[in-house]
């Protein structure tokens, strides 16, 4: 399937937990520090619909339905021209640049789609995970970001040794899935529909940080999500003097994860 600009509209009107300044987001596709970036991610959606763009933001599959050429598993030299093609144009049409526009991510699950031999000497639950994923994005067109920077704290002591709520982990297990904690930062999390979550090679040093070493997909409107935001750069100055930072400043946020259940099967 290939959205529309309203159907992304819509799928993040879902009761998240957003806040700027202070003040919890009512709406984030109308508020003003979110709203450009919006819009032009609905207007990426909406150049696959139109007749001018059609042919080089989408593919067909074997059943002559149509999706995203971003998000196609790439397997030749020409899968990757059509997907540098599919980017000329929206830079084209947008009038600019803007890095997180839900298919940036994709490379990395591309990644452990390949690395599926090693994943399976852990858990084989963990590649078929990945393969569904895959299938998953591809059927449903959503907005991926990724989410992997930690909160700082202090470098020269272990997370156990600080706030050991601070840096994300695993504080249960359940039949339906695991329960998680702690913080990631994450540009363009208060208007995208999910975020590949993952640790910093620094979690993965020893099995005494085996809780904080957790990767998995994340719906960002998941019940105990809370974002809050950097102010934006929107509104501050003219846009006939600042025209980029005006309409593509990216909004960073610090996603806390307050006791988030993530299925058994969005886990990687």
């Amino acid at each position: 399937m290939i959205r529309t600009g309203n159907e992304y509209r819509e799928s993040i009107r879902d009761g998240r937990e957003v806040f700027m300044n202070g003040e919890k987001v009512a709406d984030v596709t109308h508020h003003p520090m979110f709203k450009p970036l919006v819009d032009i991610r609905a207007r990426v959606y909406d150049m696959q619909h139109e007749a001018a763009t059609r042919s080089v933001m989408t593919y067909q599959d074997d059943s002559g339905e149509a999706f995203s050429v971003g998000l196609k598993l790439p397997y030749t030299p020409a899968d990757w021209q059509d997907k540098r093609t599919s980017t000329d144009a929206v830079f084209d049409d947008i009038g600019g640049v803007v890095t997180r526009v839900g298919d940036e991510t994709v490379g990395e699950m591309w990644s452990l789609y390949d690395g599926q031999d090693v994943l399976n000497q852990v858990d084989a639950q963990f590649s078929k995970n990945i393969v569904n994923h895959i299938d998953r994005v591809i059927q449903q067109d959503p907005f991926h970001v990724s989410a992997n920077t930690d909160p700082k704290g202090d470098r020269s002591k272990a997370p156990q040794d600080q706030d050991p709520d601070m840096l994300l982990h695993v504080v249960k297990e359940t039949d339906a899935g695991i329960v998680v904690r702690g913080a990631k930062f994450e540009t363009a999390a208060p208007y995208a529909n999910q975020a590949f979550t993952k640790p910093t090679i620094a979690n993965w040093g020893n099995e005494a940080y085996s809780d904080y070493a957790v990767g998995f997909i994340c719906d960002l409107g998941s019940p105990g999500i809370r974002m809050i935001c950097r102010t934006g750069f929107t509104g501050r100055a003219p846009i006939e003097d600042y025209p980029l930072s005006n309409r593509f400043d990216e909004i960073d946020a610090l996603v806390i994860f307050d006791n988030v259940l993530i299925p058994w099967e969005d886990i990687l």
